[in-house]
C-alpha cells in the first residue's frame, strides 16, 4: 500500500509541469445533468430544480473528493405550449491527491426548448463558465530531495519547484443539443432523452508554466441516451448509456435497472430504484435510489476493476446524489409545461 502511494506521489510531482486535464465525472450520470449537457437545463418535471452530488474516490490510497451543486428553472411565456426558455447555475469543486490539485468552477447555463411534434421536444443550450485550477506541493516528495549522504528523503532540501503559477484562472464556453420524448396519456412515464454535449469548445489555456509551454483544456464531447420504459402501472425499466471523449481519455458508461412505484399518487409518490451500471475497463457501480414526492436521492459505490485495483483493493468509492424539485401551485386556468402532461 505504502509503495503504491509513494509511486503515485512521484508521478504527480513529475507531471506538474504539464497536466493533460480530465473533467470531473460521476457514476450517476443522470443525477448530474448540467455537467453532461447544458441543453438539459430545464428538462424536468416541475418549475425549479436543485441538484447536489458528492463523490469520493480511491481513499485511503490517494483521496479524490468532488462536490457539484446546480440550480435550474424554466421561464414560460404566452407561447409555452410550443416553446420555452430555461436558465441555471452550476458549481463544481474538486480536490485530488496529496498535491491538492483543485478545480473550482462556476457556470451560467441557458437553453431553448421547442416542440417539434406531438410529445417531441428539441432543446439547444449553452454555458459560460469561470474556472480556477490550483495545487500545493508542500506535502509532495521530489527526487531532488533525496539525501545521498543519509540515503533517505529530506524534506528540508529545497526541491526548486517554483518556476510556475500555483493557480490559474480560465473562461470557457460549452454547448449542446437534446431530444426529449415522453409517451402521452396511459404510459406517460415512458420517456427518452438523447443528446450531445460539447464542453470547453473554445479550449482555453490552463498551463501552470509560462506562456512558452501552454496547455489547452481539451474539448470534451459527450453523447448519451436515457430511457424509462413503463411496463406496468407500478414498474419501470431504466436503461442508460453514455460515451465521453476528452483528449487522450475515453469513457464508456452503460447500465440498467428497475423502478418500483409503491405509490403513484402525484402528491404522495413513493418509488424505489435499483440499478447496476458499468464504466468500461474501470468499475462496476451498483446503485440504490429513492423517490418521495419532490425528492430524489441515490447512493452508489464503485467497485474498481482497472489495473489500479492492486492498490485500491477494488475500493473505487461512494457517490451520493440528492435532487429536489420545486413546483408552484398554479391557478386552475393556468397552462403548464406540455412536456409532462
Amino acid at each position: 500500500m505504502k509503495a503504491v502511494k509513494i509511486l503515485l506521489i512521484i508521478a504527480v510531482s513529475l507531471s506538474l509541469s504539464k497536466i493533460s486535464a480530465q473533467d470531473i465525472h460521476f457514476s450517476q450520470i443522470g443525477y448530474s445533468p448540467l455537467n453532461l449537457n447544458p441543453a438539459l437545463t430545464g428538462i424536468f418535471e416541475g418549475d425549479m430544480r436543485l441538484t447536489m452530488n458528492y463523490r469520493q474516490q480511491w481513499n485511503p490510497i490517494v483521496n479524490y473528493e468532488t462536490f457539484s451543486g446546480a440550480f435550474d428553472m424554466s421561464f414560460y411565456n404566452d407561447e409555452y405550449q410550443k416553446q420555452f426558455f430555461s436558465g441555471g447555475l452550476l458549481f463544481n469543486y474538486d480536490v485530488a491527491g496529496d498535491s491538492r490539485l483543485t478545480l473550482a468552477n462556476l457556470g451560467l447555463t441557458g437553453s431553448y426548448t421547442h416542440r417539434i411534434g406531438r410529445a417531441h421536444y428539441l432543446s439547444i443550450g449553452g454555458m459560460a463558465a469561470y474556472n480556477n485550477r490550483s495545487f500545493d506541493i508542500s506535502d509532495l516528495t521530489f527526487i531532488s530531495q533525496y539525501d545521498t549522504e543519509t540515503q533517505t528523503h529530506n524534506s528540508n532540501i529545497d526541491p526548486n519547484e517554483d518556476a510556475y503559477n500555483a493557480s490559474v484562472s480560465l473562461f470557457d464556453v460549452s454547448a449542446g443539443i437534446n431530444w426529449h420524448y415522453r409517451v402521452p396519456k396511459r404510459k406517460k412515464r415512458t420517456s427518452f432523452d438523447l443528446g450531445l454535449g460539447l464542453m470547453h469548445f473554445n479550449e482555453p489555456e490552463q498551463a501552470f508554466l509560462s506562456e512558452n509551454d501552454m496547455e489547452k483544456l481539451p474539448l470534451r464531447w459527450s453523447t448519451y441516451l436515457f430511457t424509462t420504459l413503463q411496463i406496468h402501472d407500478n414498474i419501470d425499466i431504466l436503461l442508460q448509456g453514455s460515451f465521453q471523449d476528452q483528449g487522450p481519455h475515453r469513457e464508456l458508461f452503460y447500465g440498467g435497472g428497475v423502478q418500483l412505484h409503491l405509490n403513484t399518487d402525484y402528491d404522495e409518490e413513493v418509488a424505489l430504484q435499483l440499478a447496476f451500471n458499468r464504466r468500461a475497463k474501470d468499475a462496476w457501480s451498483p446503485m440504490f435510489g429513492v423517490r418521495y414526492r419532490m425528492w430524489k436521492a441515490a447512493l452508489s459505490y464503485d467497485l474498481n476493476t482497472s489495473p489500479f485495483k492492486i492498490g485500491t483493493n477494488r475500493r473505487g468509492g461512494p457517490e451520493l446524489s440528492v435532487i429536489y424539485i420545486f413546483t408552484k401551485v398554479k391557478p386552475m386556468e393556468a397552462k403548464i409545461c406540455p412536456i409532462y402532461l
